[in-house]
């Protein structure tokens, strides 16, 4: 038995996203009424069907989605220029709920979650960090205003444990009120990836999943918007 979790957050008209980011734009392209009219100018007989279309004006760090290398420095590779096998490996998830919004994540934090659930980090997995800012706030606008961060070590820790990618139930992994950014300057150095705007992490804390989160083939992407599963296989 295969369970599949969804751990993206809903894309939708001016759904909250980080403060310096497109605001996120939905609109009816054509109607199924346009449509009907249309049919009808050039058929005798009720239209086969009508149909309908979307607009979406949308950053590419806007919804759930992957920061690529690009995103922190120029010279980065894109999204289109990672490699795949980065987007599909085994799972592991850990919850530091305990810090508040604007307080750092340690070293100490993360250690102690895999002690509680009784994970190991290895080399090529994905670690997903449960903070509970997305089930505490999402989708007021507290969402985006105040969160907690990794520090410098704690982001250090997981390089130095493999990891490939990683993912935070909040609009980023660094708190916005540290204006240096020691997680994503990290992540610059080390040319890591991670994932922002998850949700559901609870659902898989403690299992052994399957992670799977592919990037659209944007040119010269410095993100995109991803639809990420865990997988489990009973």
């Amino acid at each position: 038995m295969v369970e599949f979790i969804d751990l993206a957050q809903e894309i939708y008209h001016d759904h909250p996203v980080y403060h310096t980011h497109q605001k996120t734009v939905m609109w009816t392209d054509t109607s199924h009424e346009d449509t009907e009219h249309m049919f009808t100018q050039q058929l005798d007989d009720e239209p086969p069907f009508t149909f309908e279309t979307r607009g979406l004006l949308l950053c590419d760090h806007g919804p759930t989605h992957v920061d690529a290398p690009a995103h922190y420095r120029p010279d980065g590779a894109s999204t289109t220029e990672l490699s795949l096998e980065r987007f599909y490996t085994p799972g592991k998830a850990i919850d530091v709920s305990h810090r508040e919004a604007g307080e750092y994540i340690t070293v100490n934090d993360l250690e102690s979650a895999c002690e509680e659930a009784n994970v190991t980090i290895e080399e090529g997995d994905t670690v997903l960090i449960r903070t509970g800012h997305y089930d505490e706030t999402y989708p007021s606008r507290a969402y985006v205003e105040n969160y907690p961060g990794l520090n410098e070590a704690a982001t250090e820790w997981l390089v130095e444990h493999g990891v490939v990618n990683f993912g935070v139930d909040q609009p980023s992994p660094d708190t916005p009120d540290d204006v240096t950014y020691p997680c994503h300057t990290v992540c610059k150095e080390h040319d890591l990836p991670h994932t922002e705007n998850l949700c559901n992490i609870s659902q898989v804390i403690g299992e052994q999943f399957t992670y799977v989160a592919f990037p659209l083939a944007i040119r010269d992407g410095t993100g995109s918007p991803v639809r990420p599963v865990a997988i489990i296989e009973e």
